[in-house]
């Protein structure tokens, strides 16, 4: 699977420069946003409240990372940390060790640490480090950044664990189905032992059963530290453009276009799958019964489209 893109060939991990043209506050709510434009002109909304001690302010340029494009292609976006960078190893103050469940089931120990803007953020521990070994700081490693939130680990466990590359393609194997506070998880292994979950009601369609092994692309870092996956799309190739059964326009909920309209679509599954038409002339005229639509990515179990 290739990176995923939208209609300004953006492409999820890249960095490029926005300019903070305005500010806006919904009303009857608490929520507020600033409005940025990318070097296309196009608008995109980033919520004040992840980034007050970012010290933001309308005529900045600044730079931010696609974070993430969504199954109807809208664009998330996370500024530049004015302390951290992902990548880099910093010292931390350590707040204190606690227990989780982490995204695969399992028992950890996690060490709470306060970050330069006075922030908690997490880190799991591997099982060779005791609670007693931990002093007053500690070193960890930020592999990504989201919402203003550091995602760390413990610089030893990409060489103890043996952690996958992200934006790579791997074999997986299908270890068991695991019910996670009452919702099934399939558990998925790597070669080297380390387990990966998908929420199995996202895939359905992929026919996947204990024992069966599956490509899949290593996505990104979940809030626990540990390695997202997407297993290669059973029917859709990306790259491709394929014929989807037209159903029916919807209003999409954008803040910045009272207007704009969504196309719902049929997969070759029945799954219904929103299309953001980037050309609003298309509305201007009847829907043919399908549509051709490129695919552009995959995200949980579906496919990410644009219309030709």
């Amino acid at each position: 699977m290739t990176a995923i893109q939208n209609q300004y060939k953006f492409t999820e991990g890249d960095v490029h420069l926005f300019k903070i043209i305005g500010f806006t506050e919904i009303p009857d709510s608490e929520e507020s946003f600033f409005i940025l434009e990318n070097p296309f002109g196009g608008k995109h909304l980033l919520k004040s409240i992840y980034y007050k001690q970012y010290n933001l302010k309308i005529g900045d340029t600044i730079n931010c990372t696609i974070d993430k494009i969504n199954c109807s292609g809208k664009i998330y976006l996370e500024p530049e940390n004015p302390y951290y960078k992902q990548g880099v190893i910093y010292e931390f103050e350590v707040i204190r060790i606690i227990d989780q469940t982490n995204s695969v089931g399992e028992n950890e120990k996690v060490i709470l640490v306060k970050d330069s803007l006075g922030r908690e953020n997490r880190c799991s521990l591997p099982d060779n480090i005791s609670s007693s070994q931990i002093k007053q700081k500690i070193k960890c490693k930020v592999v990504r950044i989201k919402k203003g939130v550091l995602y760390l680990i413990y610089p030893e466990m990409e060489s103890t664990k043996k952690l996958l590359q992200v934006g790579k393609i791997y074999s997986f194997t299908v270890k068991e189905i695991k019910n996670l506070d009452g919702i099934d998880y399939y558990i998925l292994n790597d070669d080297f032992n380390n387990s990966y979950s998908l929420k199995a009601d996202m895939y359905k369609q992929y026919n996947l059963c204990i024992g069966r092994q599956v490509n899949c692309t290593v996505t990104k870092f979940n809030t626990d530290g540990h390695l997202k996956i997407e297993p290669e799309h059973p029917y859709y190739k990306v790259g491709r453009t394929y014929a989807f059964k037209f159903l029916r326009i919807e209003n999409d909920n954008n803040l910045l276009d009272k207007d704009s309209k969504v196309i719902i679509v049929l997969d070759v599954y029945g799954i219904e799958t929103k299309v953001s038409p980037y050309k609003p002339e298309i509305f201007d005229k009847p829907m043919p019964e399908y549509l051709h639509c490129l695919v552009e990515g995959v995200r949980k179990g579906k496919a990410i489209l644009s219309i030709l």
